[in-house]
């Protein structure tokens, strides 16, 4: 069960490789845009200024992602094949995004609550199976520990330009034609990018089912056995490093439009030009973290990021200024540069015959404890800091500026894995499978 060293030199990617690398994680991540920030946004609105909900919400659509992670990435492992998965995946991922404003069609608010709650753990079953399962499994497949920092660095860029996408404009269009239309375009960009992305792509020709087509109770019973988990130390490391600063964004990202509009006094439509004002910094250093990534000196960007990212969160909550907001939005937005290292270094610690089911473990890590600890734990703040806001005929809580500073104290926190690293461990992985 040992993951053999791969070769740590350039290898080069063939450009349908890229292409496909593109389109996929661009519309995958503007999907998963509109769900972690206007979901949120459009549940407040238009269903409950209560940010319970959210919370549960939030927890809900973690738990889907993580079991449907596993389970799927698991069967893609026993078929050898991931392209089914991720061509269905993507257009029915679209078509639920689509589906979110029939939430609001009720008066009843418990209902819609129910209706959002239910329509999101869809969407996620969905979006999980193609994006976070498949297509991240067959990302590690074609890729190898000397190109991987690099094709991190391009994925990283596609949160941002799914910002750029995804509320640089939003704000208006939401204001002036309403969440239906909004949610409706944004679905129809997802299908569109993920159809043809998804008819583009090629399976490696390395990758084929699992050993005695290994089933989930087997594969489970591995990767929680004492002996595994003694194996895979640096790759549960990285994981814990992932987790802690998810943890510390969730505590403050499913309200932060809230935030700006309630407690700052900035509309929606400025309110995504500040997040889309992000993306220039981003895009200019995520290609050269990878570059220091593939040379060695991962440890050393996470060692300077996640301070920088931590003073970042403190100073947005200093301020209501526009300008302020978006230089420190700058400045905080740093620490999302950092998976870029950790992404590469946990493809590198895969085991090559459980890639797809090592996916729900990344999960677990990346979304299930950050999106029910971290939003729960914003909520609480809320309640007990925020200021009373009156949403139509309901009564809720504006999230304060305090929310900023658990989630820097958090943030910290994620130094202590980074030092316990090894970095010649996890610099080294296993072989790339070239498509």
């Amino acid at each position: 069960m040992t993951t053999p060293a791969g070769p740590t030199t350039r290898t080069r990617l063939p450009g349908r490789t890229w292409l496909v690398v593109v389109l996929l994680g661009l519309s995958g991540q503007i999907a998963w845009n509109v769900e972690n920030s206007w979901l949120n946004t459009f549940v407040f609105d238009e269903i409950t200024p209560d940010p319970r909900p959210i919370a549960v919400m939030v927890a809900v659509s973690a738990i889907v992602a993580t079991v449907t992670t596993l389970v799927m990435g698991n069967a893609s492992d026993r078929l050898g094949r991931r392209k089914p998965f991720i061509l269905v995946g993507y257009i029915a991922w679209a078509l639920t995004t689509a589906a979110f404003p029939v939430a609001s069609w009720t008066d009843a608010v418990a209902v819609g609550v129910f209706l959002v709650i239910a329509l999101d753990a869809l969407m996620t079953f969905f979006g999980s199976s193609a994006n976070d399962a498949t297509f991240n499994a067959w990302v590690t497949d074609v890729t190898g520990p000397g190109n991987r920092g690099r094709v991190e660095g391009v994925l990283q860029v596609m949160p941002v330009l799914a910002t750029a996408i995804g509320m640089g404009l939003s704000g208006l269009m939401i204001e002036r034609f309403g969440y239906a239309t909004f949610f409706g375009l944004l679905g129809g960009l997802v299908l569109l990018m993920g159809l043809v992305g998804g008819l583009m792509l090629r399976e490696s020709p390395h990758l084929a089912p699992a050993p005695g087509g290994a089933g989930l109770r087997e594969v489970v019973g591995r990767i929680l056995s004492s002996e595994e988990r003694r194996e895979r130390r640096q790759l549960y490391l990285v994981f814990a490093a992932m987790a802690i600063f998810g943890i510390a964004v969730q505590v403050t990202f499913p309200y932060e439009l809230i935030y700006l509009e309630r407690h700052a006094g900035v509309s929606k439509a400025t309110a995504g030009v500040i997040a889309a004002m992000v993306a220039p910094v981003l895009l200019l250093l995520a290609l050269p973290v990878g570059w220091l990534t593939d040379r060695g000196h991962g440890r050393a960007v996470l060692l300077v990021g996640y301070p920088v990212a931590a003073v970042g969160t403190v100073l947005f909550a200093s301020t209501t200024s526009i300008v302020w907001l978006a230089v420190f939005a700058m400045v905080k937005s740093v620490g999302f540069l950092m998976a870029v290292v950790l992404m590469a270094w946990h493809r590198n610690l895969l085991p090559t015959d459980a890639r797809g089911a090592y996916q729900g473990v990344r999960m677990v890590f990346t979304v299930l404890l950050p999106m029910t600890i971290g939003p729960a734990l914003g909520a609480t703040v809320t309640g007990l800091f925020g200021a009373s806001v009156v949403v139509g005929q309901n009564v809720g809580t504006a999230p304060p500026p305090s929310i900023y500073w658990w989630s820097a104290a958090v943030m910290l926190v994620t130094l202590v894995p980074v030092l316990l690293l090894r970095p010649s461990a996890v610099a080294a992985g296993s072989q790339p499978t070239r498509p």
